[in-house]
């Protein structure tokens, strides 16, 4: 049986994204964001470290800014490294392969886009297809 690993969210970038070029020479951008949940005495934040790729990352690069409302479609990374001082440390990031900038002026500027920047989700592209079809055969 395949599993499924995939994560939506939906918050706002808490400090400016940092933008590298891989050894491949393809741009890598890393975003911090923020989500919030529950309410009143229950409200809480939880952070996330999003990772982009090429075209996305160029895009990050281009737009993205502290405070700017994301929607990310991504699935959970995790990474095990060992710092300079010779410690192994263990990281949970977000791999993003879907995003759209929300309340901004190129909020329907979606970057759909696989992690080498070839071509967009096959999860995604199933459900763009999918979508039409559906709509039309609603009875109401």
């Amino acid at each position: 049986m395949r599993g499924v690993n995939k994560v939506i969210l939906v918050g706002n970038v808490w400090k400016d994204p940092v933008v590298r070029d891989t050894k491949n020479g393809s741009k890598m951008a890393q975003v911090s964001m923020v989500t919030e949940s529950g309410t009143g005495e229950y409200k809480k934040a939880d952070w996330h470290n999003v990772i982009f790729y090429g075209k996305q990352a160029e895009v990050v690069d281009n737009y993205v800014t502290k405070g700017t409302n994301l929607y990310v479609e991504g699935s959970i990374d995790y990474r095990k490294y060992t710092d300079k001082t010779g410690v192994e440390k263990y990281t949970t990031d977000i791999k993003g392969y879907t995003m759209q900038m929300i309340n901004s002026p190129d909020a329907y500027k979606e970057v759909n886009v696989s992690s080498n920047g070839d071509a967009p989700h096959p999860a995604r592209s199933q459900m763009s297809d999918i979508s039409g079809q559906v709509a039309d055969d609603l009875p109401f």
